[in-house]
């Protein structure tokens, strides 16, 4: 029950209240009664008649609570005191006195703060008072004092004596660190009552001990690292600095206040690393050279705490890794195996690739550092060459890796060759001409059946998907499909001519193609599928799709087997039109001339010609010429193979043949060489004699179709992006291009200018004729 209001006598109440308040300021124990019986006083004064005394009670709690301060400060400022303890020991006990003085003076409080319960009486009384005026609760008003009477007056002395003692811990000396967290804390507890006020609850701690804190940590990491720089090498200066941090960081955390902790971090790493940078980095480079791999761990973990560290010393990284691959460069230059060339890129990858995830703890950084160095050195053309030839040479690795006969490959490793693969495969940024090249290296593997299997080959196309998608291996594995499908179609085949009764002289399979999807279907008279050539035993050949082919007479035994195929495929699949490409197509032929059987393996044109000889030893070009039907040029080349493997022997009526390369004379002769002789009884004969000029020639054809497929993908895309936006500024145009075109490849300048020009002849865009770097799309 609230007690009514009444007179009272000030003087005498407070030298009552005073003595308690000394007793709590001293921590002397009160009794019980006494203090709740100054609780009431101090109750009476505040709700005093006719007039309250809460004002002048808490101006005299003010005065009191001044004195007692200034007379801290006096013994703490006595020079035969210790600063730190008797602070310590002064604060704590003011500290622990004011929050029992907030309850002693809990009616003050109450008197100067808001009021839920509404009394007549109680407003009566309280309108006397000044409600302009700020009253701070007894325990804030203490605080408030300590700050104003004793830390703003001796913070100089204080925080000098903080300092030095936080400079003898770091020299493992300290005397009162146990009580440094408590003394440095008390900047901050001062002001902890305006924690939900608008200002800065921590502006007397950062204004007073926060800022010299910075200054004298950085003046003795200063001193520290010219002392361990002079002292100590490159290596030991990082473990003694790496040391240093890590004490520094747990010092930091017992003794200051959280937020200046990465402020002090920071001033460490300056004088410890960032001023000392350059010759770090420059001994960074000879680490990189000797690999030096734990000095390399400790400067990545230094250097990883500045701002921009990382970018200098991810560039230095960046250029040491491409120096060490130019050896890669110089064995293009000098024409070396696809190999040699893999192996080098592989070497220079797995070691730096090595020290990136170990020893600079796979830092993203520097990963792409490691991948622009290895993307320039990839992409760098040799010479003149207008294209880089290392999609080239990859492509023939992985063809050396899938290529069936290879002895220099374990089964056991072939994944492992085809991952290395894969991995070099990214760096590559002309991915459509890498494309050109796999597709024919694969469709040849596939149609002469040299791979080592279809799943391998799978897997090394879902290698290529996982870095590109599915679009960009989608022909390939149509490839793969129209195999798979060309076997079940062999089978249905072979069964349906078994069951007709129909005897083949020779063995016959055809895999059909469809003809988008493999290189060879460049004919506008191919539909979508067409069958490949075939094995066979005996003599023989077959067709494939592949472009137009000679004009050539199939022999009888294979003409009975092509009819009987196309008339089964008609049945099978009503609509669709075969065109056998018979220039792609193989055989095995027996020969029993020699001394011994052997199985030769030979194009369908070889094979036409050789079987021509079962009926005579002796034929003239001019009959060889009429019964195969081969034009001139592919009759000579063809010939020039059995004649240079010396399966046939050439004679000339008018004067001796000394290089076939020339071309066959109509007076020629041709006769079966019967003393032939080879180390193999089976082989395969090759099918031209110019092999380097021709894979020198294929090479320049790949290439000038990929500047053919470039041109019409950036006409597509210019028209495109002209089409979603109406209008484009020139250099916007450009940047668009090079945007969409980048995951093919890098598109050239020139090419784009040359595209935007052929699609105004065409009359898609045009020019702004108000401003000549603006294009207008045309509906």
């Amino acid at each position: 029950m609230m007690k009514r209001p009444r007179q009272a006598n000030f003087d005498e109440s407070w030298k009552k209240i005073s003595k308690v308040t000394t007793s709590v300021m001293s921590q002397t124990p009160v009794d019980q009664d006494e203090w709740v019986e100054q609780i009431t006083a101090i109750y009476y004064l505040c709700m005093a008649m006719p007039t309250p005394l809460a004002e002048k009670l808490y101006a005299k709690l003010k005065e009191y609570l001044i004195s007692h301060v200034r007379m801290c400060r006096e013994e703490i400022l006595n020079p035969e005191s210790d600063i730190l303890p008797t602070y310590l020991d002064l604060y704590q006990r003011y500290s622990n006195g004011s929050r029992y003085l907030d309850d002693l003076y809990l009616h003050l409080n109450y008197h100067f703060t808001k009021r839920t319960i509404k009394h007549e009486w109680i407003d009566h009384y309280m309108q006397p008072m000044e409600k302009s005026k700020k009253f701070d609760k007894v325990k804030d008003l203490a605080m408030i004092i300590w700050r104003e009477e004793m830390i703003e007056k001796v913070h100089t002395t204080l925080v000098a004596a903080i300092l030095k003692d936080i400079n003898y811990d770091r020299m493992g000396v300290s005397r009162y660190s146990t009580k440094l967290r408590d003394i440095i804390h008390s900047f901050v507890e001062v002001q902890a009552h305006e924690e939900n006020s608008t200002g800065n609850v921590l502006q007397v701690y950062q204004e007073l001990f926060e800022k010299p804190l910075l200054v004298d940590t950085g003046n003795f990491y200063n001193r520290e690292a010219q002392r361990m720089y002079e002292h100590h090498d490159v290596s030991t200066y990082m473990v003694k600095v790496i040391e240093r941090l890590d004490e520094e960081e747990l010092r930091l955390r017992r003794f200051i206040h959280h937020t200046s902790i990465n402020e002090c971090k920071k001033e460490c790493v300056n004088k410890l690393i960032a001023d000392h940078q350059e010759s770090l980095l420059d001994e960074y480079k000879s680490m990189l050279k000797n690999e030096c791999v734990e000095d390399l761990s400790r400067l990545y973990i230094l250097i990883k705490r500045l701002t921009h560290g990382l970018k200098k010393m991810s560039e230095i990284f960046h250029d040491h890794v491409y120096d060490n691959g130019k050896e890669t460069i110089e064995l293009m230059n000098k024409g070396c195996t696809p190999q040699e060339y893999v192996n080098s890129l592989l070497v220079v990858v797995k070691r730096f690739s090595g020290i990136v995830q170990v020893h600079l703890k796979n830092d993203e950084a520097f990963t792409a550092a490691l991948n622009r160095a290895m993307e320039k050195l990839v992409n760098t053309t040799t010479e003149s060459k207008k294209y880089p030839k290392s999609s080239e040479l990859l492509v023939r690795h992985a063809d050396h890796i899938l290529k069936k006969g290879n002895k220099t490959i374990p089964p056991s490793e072939i994944e492992d060759h085809l991952h290395n693969f894969i991995d070099l495969f990214k760096y590559v940024e002309d991915k459509d001409l890498f494309q050109r090249f796999y597709s024919k290296k694969l469709a040849h593997r596939l149609i002469n059946n040299l791979s080592i299997s279809i799943e391998t080959e799978e897997l090394a196309i879902n290698g290529l998907k996982d870095r590109c998608g599915y679009e960009y291996t989608s022909p390939l594995q149509r490839m793969i499909i129209d195999m798979k499908v060309s076997e079940d179609l062999t089978r249905e085949f072979e069964e349906t001519v078994r069951e007709s009764g129909t005897k083949l002289n020779v063995s016959f399979s055809v895999n059909v193609l469809q003809s988008g999807a493999w290189p060879y279907a460049t004919s506008p008279e191919l539909s979508n599928t067409a069958p490949r050539p075939s094995d066979v035993s005996g003599e023989g050949g077959s067709g494939s799709s592949g472009g137009s082919t000679p004009e050539f007479t199939i022999p009888a035994d294979l003409c009975v087997c092509v009819k009987l195929f196309t008339d089964f495929y008609g049945k099978k699949h009503t609509g669709r039109r075969l065109k056998f490409a018979f220039n792609l197509s193989h055989g095995t032929v027996t020969m029993n001339f020699t001394s011994r059987p052997y199985h030769v393996v030979m194009s369908a044109y070889q094979v036409a010609i050789v079987v021509l000889f079962n009926t005579s030893p002796t034929l003239s070009y001019t009959a060889i010429a009429r019964d195969v039907g081969l034009d001139k040029s592919e009759l000579d080349k063809t010939l020039a193979t059995l004649v240079g493997s010396k399966i046939l022997l050439v004679s000339s009526a008018s004067e001796p043949v000394t290089d076939m390369e020339e071309g066959a004379n109509e007076t020629d002769t041709y006769t079966v060489n019967t003393a032939y002789v080879n180390k193999k009884s089976k082989f395969k004969l090759p099918v031209t004699t110019h092999r380097g000029d021709n894979e020198v020639k294929e090479v320049e054809s790949t290439h000038h179709s990929v500047d053919e497929d470039r041109q019409l993908y950036i006409q597509a895309v210019i028209v495109r992006s002209m089409k979603s936006r109406g209008v484009l500024q020139h250099n916007e145009l450009i940047s668009s291009v090079i945007s969409q075109s980048k995951e093919r490849f890098t598109p050239n300048i020139a090419m784009i200018k040359k595209c935007i020009e052929v699609l105004i002849d065409k009359q898609y865009i045009e020019r702004d004729r108000q401003r000549k770097d603006n294009y207008i799309y045309l509906a």
